[in-house]
Formats: C-alpha cells, sequence, structure tokens
C-alpha cells in the first residue's frame, strides 16, 4: 500500500480545518440565536407572571397569527408550555454551546499540526495563539459571559420563578404545579451539568 504523501495530507488538513471552522461559526450563530430566544422565553415568563391575562391574550394572538386559530387555554397550563419551552430552548444551547468548546479544542490541535508546516510563522494561528495573544481580556469575558454569568443568572431566575409558584400555590398543589416543578429541576440540572462541564474543559 503506498503511502500518502505530506503534499495530500496537508492539503487535506486545510480542507478539514476550513469545514471545522465554518461549522464552528454555523454554530456561534445558532448559539447567539439560542440566546436570544432563551431571553424571549424568559421575558414571556415574567409577562405571565406578573400579567397572566395579558399573557393569554398574546398567546392567543400568536397562535392566531401562526395556525390560523385563536387557542384559549387555562392560565396553568400556559405556564406549563412556558417552562417546557424553557427547557427545550435550554437543552438546546448547552448542547450547541458544549460543541463550540469541543471544537476549538480541536482546531487548535489542527492548527499545530498545519503550522508545523511553516517556520516562525503566524500561519494557521487565528482561531489558537494568535487570537488568544491578541484579544486575552476580550476572550476571557466573552467566555465568561457565555459559560459563568448567562448561566448563573438563568439558573437563579428559573430557582427564584419555581419557589415563588410553590409559595403561591402551596396550599393547593395541582398538576400544572408539578409538572413546571419536574421541569424546573431538569433546567437546574441541565445548567449544572453544562457549567461544570464548561470549567472542566477550561
Amino acid at each position: 500500500m503506498e503511502s500518502i504523501s505530506d503534499d495530500i495530507k496537508f492539503t487535506v488538513l486545510c480542507s478539514h480545518y476550513s469545514d471545522t471552522f465554518a461549522n464552528i461559526k454555523e454554530s456561534i450563530k445558532l448559539r447567539d440565536k439560542l440566546t436570544a430566544l432563551i431571553l424571549l422565553v424568559l421575558a414571556f415568563l415574567a409577562l405571565y407572571t406578573f400579567w397572566p391575562t395579558d399573557a393569554i391574550t398574546a398567546f392567543s394572538g400568536m397562535s392566531e397569527q401562526k395556525l390560523g386559530l385563536a387557542i384559549s387555554i387555562d392560565v396553568g397550563f400556559l405556564g406549563s408550555i412556558v417552562w417546557f419551552a424553557l427547557l427545550i430552548a435550554v437543552v438546546r444551547y448547552t448542547q450547541v454551546v458544549v460543541y463550540i468548546e469541543r471544537q476549538y479544542k480541536y482546531i487548535h490541535k489542527i492548527e499545530e499540526e498545519l503550522h508545523k508546516h511553516f517556520d516562525n510563522s503566524i500561519a494557521f494561528t487565528r482561531e489558537g495563539k494568535s487570537y488568544l495573544k491578541d484579544y486575552p481580556k476580550f476572550s476571557d469575558w466573552i467566555w465568561t459571559l457565555y459559560t459563568i454569568i448567562f448561566p448563573f443568572v438563568l439558573g437563579v431566575i428559573v430557582l427564584v420563578k419555581i419557589i415563588t409558584e410553590w409559595a403561591v400555590s402551596f396550599h393547593a398543589i395541582t398538576v400544572p404545579l408539578l409538572l413546571n416543578t419536574t421541569v424546573a429541576v431538569l433546567v437546574l440540572i441541565s445548567i449544572i451539568l453544562y457549567m461544570f462541564f464548561i470549567h472542566r474543559q477550561k
């Protein structure tokens, strides 16, 4: 079996590097969209908490606009829908960010392999040494924002919200309350596991 030449290996590795970086860029776009989605769900959760009637009206308006029919639902059931929407958004968000972190570690290794072909050059260090050297504080801030501040604040909001629901409905435990509690626990577990993984990778 003929051995693969260094030129072919280099060409294949360059192509793989480009594809990997393109995947990372798309994942970052998705991460930003999911961040906006989570904020939107939280905003609707706040609307539901403080102005439940307005939340029902808004939900009916959206269902009529998207589905062509106005849906009138119970306040408690609407709350469960919002909780489930938050769970889905959070789980997807954590999956994407974990994927990005893994891909960055991987692309740094690819850069190291490619960089070996260039003596005393900054070639193929865009996402590795050059970025970390030129933007250390900015890089740390973005990393902190997405991996510490945002999930921590999100976890606090979820915890406060579910505690508030129990405080309000403690003497009348309902199925929606139990569903909301289950979803809230799942969201918190997702956030904790996500933060644990991220900080192990740092």
